[in-house]
């Protein structure tokens, strides 16, 4: 029997109220955020209902497990992310193998760039894959490499499927650094630097003036944020391409505190004084593509 594992997210709703819970909400949520999470967490469980029938209906064998939970100790066929693109790049961190993803959008207020479903085509889209139709990608993944002062070299313990933020611990602080690409290198003072695959070039680092890549593409992108310049110091790295393979870039940090950061919140390591951050490529996971004729 084909079997699957649904990892879904805990709604803003139950966020909040477990807050509550615990007393760590200074006042009651405002009467018409409140009104919008509830919708949200309403649509968020209707969607699972769906996705639970539909899978019952295909005879697909399944566990479900919430984000930031264990996962059961077993393999699956595959993983359906219920949420948006945080859920599916959480699920990506615990792929190993093709195990291919098949990301679900579960309510208007979640994002789903990423994602090949909605509730009103979970089911279209469960029959397409089980027929083997639905289409996957490829999706390229970092793996950030820290050599410390005292020798040692740390990796991230995930792949980044979207980004990395490197910059003062401080978020006021001015982030400090020597930055190398190919056969350059400068001193720097600015607010930091995105380090993002191809596909996270749509994502934080479009904002700060970093340009779209094609899905597929297997080199990362940077781009430093506000760049200090001073008059006639002749700075040009301020954003560019580099294949992982190539070991051409690398950061050294000049704060006396910094900090790595990876996919958001997702993931954060302090850096000491004169660390070194490099990137090398990490395997590939699958994510299913929305098939073309449909629309959310």
């Amino acid at each position: 029997m084909v079997s699957a594992l649904i990892l879904r997210k805990p709604t803003n709703l139950e966020q909040h109220l477990a807050l509550q819970a615990q007393s760590l909400l200074p006042q009651a949520i405002e009467p018409s955020y409140l009104a919008f999470i509830t919708q949200a967490d309403q649509e968020h469980y209707s969607c699972l209902d769906v996705l639970k029938q539909s899978l019952k209906l295909l005879n697909v064998d399944f566990d479900e497990a919430q984000r930031g939970e264990p996962w059961p100790k077993k393999d699956f066929d595959f993983i359906i992310a219920l949420g948006g693109d945080g859920t599916l790049i959480t699920a990506s961190y615990g792929v190993h193998g093709d195990t291919p993803i098949i990301g679900i959008k579960s309510s208007s207020a979640s994002v789903g760039y990423l994602c090949a479903a909605d509730q009103s085509s979970v089911d279209t889209v469960m029959k397409m894959l089980l027929g083997g139709q639905l289409e996957f990608l490829p999706r390229h993944r970092l793996r950030a490499v820290i050599a410390r002062t005292d020798g040692s070299i740390e990796k991230s313990p995930y792949f980044a499927l979207n980004d990395f933020l490197f910059a003062a611990a401080n978020p006021a602080a001015t982030t400090r650094y020597r930055i190398a690409n190919q056969e350059r290198m400068e001193v720097h003072k600015s607010s930091g630097i995105w380090i993002s695959t191809a596909t996270g070039s749509t994502a934080a680092i479009s904002a700060a003036g970093g340009l779209p890549m094609v899905a597929d593409d297997y080199r990362f992108q940077f781009r430093v944020r506000e760049l200090y310049r001073a008059q006639g110091d002749g700075l040009m790295i301020n954003g560019g391409f580099s294949n992982p393979a190539d070991k051409f870039f690398w950061i050294e940090n000049h704060c006396p505190a910094a900090i790595l950061a990876l996919d958001g919140e997702k993931w954060e390591i302090k850096i000491g004084f004169g660390d070194v951050l490099s990137f090398e490529a990490g395997p590939p996971v699958r994510v299913a593509l929305r098939p073309q004729d449909l629309s959310f």
